[in-house]
């Protein structure tokens, strides 16, 4: 684990670096956010995010949560059970160390994350949509954005989401103060100007796949999956009349990343 610190505070990350790296090549950076009561080396496992890295030649980071007043590592978007720091302040510094010591591609930086990571995640679309080409959340909690979510720009944002999940219900829950995921959806919708109707690219197996188009080429993607509980799927396996469909989530990420910089879209 590396450290950095941020307003007199030790933070955490752990880095990756692809094998064959070379430091006059710009290389993609995934900032990789690991759940409530995890830690960065558990989102590495649980996510199969440097085994990509190495196939595909990009940066991973797994930033390190503190721990709460629950007494559980976290991330603070919001809720009182969440750690009392700045943590969008931690990324920025992050972002700043990651740059200055390696060869990062400033136009081709990304984020997602798992669970209450999935949270920092979407607060990280409202706050550094500036640094960050793209974001995707898995099985993410959204709670409101202290002060309002305002991105500088229309994002790229792609969620995962399981029908089946308890920790984080698909329909909300207001103990919580989870939203449910249509609504936050919505929320998107309206910030990222994008179409009222999604298209439907898929509806196979139990799994639902919605799309909209928003303003400045970006677009907001939505998996809906059928049954599935609080998890990261990477070879999750959806069975129908006869017929399955294996569902990894960090590949369809990284596709998606793929996609786009923060100037523009590649595809």
């Amino acid at each position: 684990m590396s450290s950095i610190n941020v307003s007199g505070m030790t933070r955490y990350y752990l880095l990756h670096i692809p094998f064959g790296y070379r430091d006059t090549v710009p290389y993609p950076l995934v900032l990789n956010f690991h759940g409530h009561g995890s830690n960065a080396r558990q989102q590495q496992y649980r996510t199969g995010f440097s085994t990509l890295a190495d196939r595909y030649h990009f940066l991973v980071a797994y930033p390190q949560g503190v721990i709460g007043p629950d007494h559980h590592t976290g991330w603070a978007i919001g809720p009182r059970w969440d750690p009392h720091v700045n943590d969008v302040l931690f990324t920025a510094d992050l972002l700043n160390r990651l740059q200055a010591t390696i060869c990062v591609n400033p136009a081709r930086i990304y984020v997602t994350g798992f669970s209450n990571g999935g949270g920092m995640t979407n607060l990280l679309a409202c706050k550094l949509a500036g640094r960050v080409a793209a974001f995707a959340s898995v099985s993410g909690s959204y709670p409101s954005v202290p002060g309002g979510c305002h991105p500088a720009r229309p994002v790229p944002l792609l969620e995962i989401h399981g029908t089946g999940d308890q920790v984080v219900p698909y329909g909300g829950s207001l103990r919580k103060g989870y939203p449910p995921i249509a609504f936050w959806l919505q929320g998107w919708v309206l910030r990222d100007g994008c179409s009222t109707v999604p298209s439907i690219f898929l509806n196979k197996d139990g799994l639902l796949g919605e799309e909209w188009t928003c303003r400045n080429n970006a677009v907001l993607i939505h998996y809906r999956v059928r049954g599935m509980p609080h998890m990261w799927p990477l070879h999750y396996v959806l069975y129908s009349r006869g017929s399955s469909l294996t569902f990894d989530a960090s590949n369809i990420i990284w596709n998606f990343f793929n996609h786009y910089t923060l100037s523009a879209t590649i595809k």
